[in-house]
């Protein structure tokens, strides 16, 4: 694997407002909310560490499954991009909106790993069960899933 190339401080700073000018076209911010957004100091430690952001994506994979609504199965997966938007090609044609729901807790612990540049990118309780309690339980079905990162195979 050959070494990455050290840029110079200006090459750096460089690529960092490159990066910072997608990040404001992205997300539709004025000159004045982009200004805002980057007064954050982990704001922009984030920033300069954000390619984990851009090459991994966050699974969310069905480990159990009794009675689902939604219909969801063992394996299936469903497939966000590193900021949590889901890849419809990769995901099942119906998706239960209440799991989405609960993954959001451990969304942000994927991303404190993300912004901190960690290679480790498991987090400690990675299972997530759905609000619905099962028909034992006076619901309608069950599921269970755990959420990790992966690098991604393909740009997004």
């Amino acid at each position: 694997m050959e070494k990455e190339k050290k840029l110079s401080p200006e090459e750096y700073a460089s690529k960092m407002e490159r990066r910072w000018k997608r990040f404001q076209e992205a997300q539709g911010y004025t000159d004045a909310e982009i200004a805002k957004y980057r007064s954050d100091p982990q704001k922009v430690k984030a920033m300069e560490r954000a390619p984990k952001f851009a090459t991994h994506n966050i699974i969310l994979e069905c480990t159990s499954s009794a009675n689902c609504n939604a219909g969801h199965k063992v394996g299936d997966r469903i497939v966000m991009d590193g900021n949590g938007v889901l890849i419809r090609d990769e995901c099942p044609e119906r998706m239960c909106a209440a799991v989405l729901q609960s993954v959001t807790p451990f969304m942000y612990a994927i991303w404190e790993r993300f912004g901190e540049d960690l290679d480790d990118l498991v987090i400690l309780l990675p299972n997530v069960h759905c609000p619905d309690v099962g028909v034992d339980k006076g619901g309608w079905g069950e599921t269970t899933w755990k959420i990790y990162a992966e690098h991604r195979k393909k740009t997004v």
